[in-house]
């Protein structure tokens, strides 16, 4: 299906994002020339394999992670707050974020397609 084809060429774009490395979902949309199509690369994500594609590399346009709550680690508890598995991946790749949630540098570290 056309769905389908869509899906497909989002994963590749998304595996051409090496480690340490970010994009948007508009960046994707842009480079597959569906520049309006941004929101439909998140639906698409949101069904992938995390073992074959490194979707925690694709953030917003704002530079922060857009919060999936299938994704949720912790207890949501005080001492164990909830925390987004696509923070965890990011900064094991050596990210780290700024008090108000955005990727500090993140414009410096966007992939280009």
């Amino acid at each position: 299906t056309r769905q389908h084809r869509f899906h497909r060429a989002v994963f590749q774009k998304v595996k051409e994002v090496e480690p340490g490395m970010l994009t948007t979902y508009g960046a994707i949309a842009k480079a597959l020339g569906l520049p309006n199509y941004s929101r439909h690369v998140g639906f698409a994500l949101a069904g992938c394999d995390g073992a074959k594609v490194p979707w925690w590399r694709v953030i917003n346009s704002s530079g922060k992670v857009s919060w999936r709550p299938k994704d949720r680690i912790g207890e949501g508890t005080k001492a164990n707050p909830f925390k987004s598995k696509q923070v965890v991946l990011l900064e094991k790749e050596g990210h780290w974020f700024s008090e108000t949630g955005t990727l500090a540098g993140w414009t410096r570290k966007l992939h280009e397609f």
